[in-house]
């Protein structure tokens, strides 16, 4: 997308920071409610991301929602078989209602979709907050050599795992802890079309699924810590998770650029004032089979629906934090739950046997998991 030259405009009410999944569709669904938003994206796109790349049958309905479903299906290669290996234990299940889309496609799509919608997109720009209170959020923003601060009556952040400045006006509930994900995307390999493939050992999970323009994306949630690390490099762990499981795609000497995020595993308040989280900002556990982009998206509407109805901004913390809890809560219950379980040793074992003898076990966690 061009980079916008606006910074000089009067300002808009709403600033999402963050074009991503979550900003991105706040963005679509506030400019369509006529709410007047800027969206402050610091990556050129295409960018590289850390990310499993697919979407569940819940997913998909929140698109369709929007009218986008057919428009991300197109770009999308269809899934329709979950193979996992759990200790060395083969489990195949059949899946309903999935796809698996590259980052790099589906980020500048929806991005693309909200500036149609009406919202001002300044792409690259930095975006920080220098100033939050129950009247309004002061912005520095910095596109190329331009520089100047604003002032919002609201500030939604969607920036992903990791925002600077952010810890001081929402603050953590749970410090980031757990694995670490990493993932690289090979140009070829071995892995059949609509499989979405999950390698599962002591040393942490390995997801994988073929793209539709033939590259397979390769994601992992890896132990974190410096005992692990004596396991060897991220890409090392990958490999022997995947080639112990019997999923190995081969051709690693294609993959690019490999790409970390800090530990996974986090919370911070999700407002305060005229201050809103969505998306990875608000909090993470370790998605499963497609959750995180699911609940980027189930989240972005929420907030922008919450926005443009509420008539008193000043009542929009309190109410944000209550509705972003209900929308969730069950969802990461059940998402902890199953990634607790794929890593304990004392858990993975058991529960390899009961499912590899009888697979239809998992479709009741499957379908919970995809239909959230």
């Amino acid at each position: 997308m061009k980079a916008s030259s606006s910074l000089s405009v009067p300002s808009p009410r709403v600033l999402v920071i963050g074009g991503g999944v979550a900003g991105s569709v706040c963005a679509l669904v506030l400019a369509r409610r006529g709410v007047p938003v800027d969206v402050a994206e610091k990556m050129a796109f295409p960018r590289p991301k850390v990310c499993g790349c697919c979407i569940g049958g819940a997913g998909l309905a929140a698109l369709e929602s929007l009218s986008l479903r057919e428009s991300v299906e197109r770009v999308a290669a269809t899934t329709r078989r979950w193979s996992a290996s759990f200790s060395g234990r083969r489990i195949d299940l059949p899946l309903a209602n999935g796809i698996a889309v590259s980052r790099h496609v589906l980020d500048p799509l929806l991005l693309q979709v909200a500036a149609e919608s009406g919202a001002q997109v300044l792409q690259p720009c930095g975006a920080s907050i220098i100033d939050a209170d129950h009247r309004g959020v002061r912005v520095a923003l910095q596109q190329e050599a331009e520089a100047i601060q604003r002032e919002y009556d609201l500030v939604i952040c969607a920036a992903g795992l990791s925002m600077a400045g952010l810890n001081e006006y929402l603050p953590w509930t749970e410090t980031p802890n757990g694995p670490f994900g990493v993932s690289c995307r090979l140009q070829t390999g071995t892995a059949d079309p609509g499989t979405i493939y999950m390698a599962c050992g002591s040393d942490g999970y390995v997801g994988m699924v073929r793209l539709a323009d033939g590259s397979i994306d390769v994601a992992a949630a890896l132990r974190s810590g410096s005992e692990s690390a004596k396991a060897g490099v991220p890409l090392v762990r990958m490999q022997r998770l995947l080639a112990t499981s019997g999923f190995d795609p081969g051709h690693w000497d294609t993959a690019d650029e490999l790409r970390t995020t800090p530990p996974l595993r986090r919370s911070r308040r999700f407002a305060e004032g005229r201050l809103l989280a969505i998306g990875d900002t608000a909090g993470y556990v370790e998605p499963f089979t497609g959750e995180g982009m699911t609940w980027a998206i189930q989240s972005g509407i929420a907030a922008a629906e919450l926005v443009s109805d509420c008539p008193d901004w000043d009542t929009l913390a309190g109410q944000w934090r209550t509705r972003l809890r209900d929308l969730l809560r069950g969802k990461k219950r059940i998402c902890r739950m199953v990634t607790d379980a794929l890593h304990h040793d004392g858990l993975r074992g058991p529960a390899a046997v009961a499912l590899s003898r009888v697979p239809w076990l998992a479709s009741p966690l499957l379908k919970a998991l995809g239909q959230r």
